[in-house]
């Protein structure tokens, strides 16, 4: 039995927060995980009765995120920016993971009916390129779990009272500013998206939140839209919440960062903790 494996497994992205009578948890999530949490998830939720999220997890606000990235008519073609040689790699590893997946199969039937097809292009002609750039990146990663969405599901199935720190409408705006340039850049990198893969996960897994953020520096959110503007944000609707009680936020990972930051500089006590 590998327990270094299992150790590994443990949620080290935890942060218990205190001052006077007042205590919450932060919890760093991964938005794309090859792993489950759900265990250590059910240990943090079941304690308390709020639970905070980003923004809603709900099927149909998922629906509406999925539908409003569907239609980039009017934006840059995120196809034509890219190099070439980008192009026929990222096609080639799509056509490697249609393959070996058959629900991935099931899922673009109607794409993949050629070989040599342009999957690249089908998947992200008429897309805003925020959507076609976590198409594809979700599809190569091939991670099937959501620390969110799990602990969302535990959270509704426990009967916990849901908050969220922003609405949808919110989370598209600071999806539509993640700059174009850096969706390209990255992209275009695909050839290194393999060590940073293998990079972004071991440090997840060992709770590294200052190595995390200098690892992930060039990943597309990485930029004033989604970390810059929305941390006070959050911090605000935290502190709101700390007044009402026990409770845990699920927040991105790279967001505990600018938070823990915060609530030090507000006089509280911030522990990262294992569970």
């Amino acid at each position: 039995m590998n327990l270094l494996w299992l150790r590994k497994r443990r949620l080290r992205t935890v942060w218990r927060v205190e001052k006077k009578d007042k205590i919450f948890f932060l919890v760093g999530t991964a938005h794309f995980s090859p792993y489950s949490f759900k265990r250590s998830l059910l240990k943090i939720i079941k304690n308390v009765n709020t639970v905070a999220f980003e923004g809603p997890l709900d099927p149909a606000s998922m629906a509406k995120v999925s539908e409003y990235g569907k239609h980039g008519e009017q934006v840059p073609s995120l196809y034509d920016a890219l190099r070439l040689e980008s192009i026929q790699e990222i096609n080639r590893q799509l056509h490697i993971k249609f393959k070996a997946q058959e629900s991935a199969k099931e899922l673009f039937t109607n794409l993949y009916q050629h070989r040599n097809s342009d999957l690249l292009r089908d998947l992200i002609q008429g897309v805003k390129p925020w959507f076609g750039f976590f198409t594809i990146w979700s599809t190569i990663l091939g991670w099937k779990y959501s620390m969110d969405l799990e602990a969302y599901d535990l959270a509704v199935s426990l009967k916990k009272d849901i908050q969220y720190l922003e609405t949808i409408d919110d989370q598209l705006v600071s999806l539509d500013g993640i700059p174009f340039e850096r969706i390209v850049d990255f992209l275009n990198r695909i050839k290194q998206w393999e060590s940073y893969k293998r990079d972004f996960l071991n440090t997840f897994l060992y709770g590294d939140l200052e190595r995390f953020a200098s690892i992930t520096k060039d990943f597309p959110t990485r930029c004033e839209s989604i970390i810059t503007k929305r941390d006070p944000v959050f911090f605000e609707k935290i502190k709101n919440l700390s007044e009402r009680g026990v409770f845990v936020a699920f927040i991105g990972f790279i967001h505990i960062l600018g938070l823990t930051r915060m609530l030090l500089d507000d006089g509280f006590k911030v522990i990262q903790q294992e569970i």
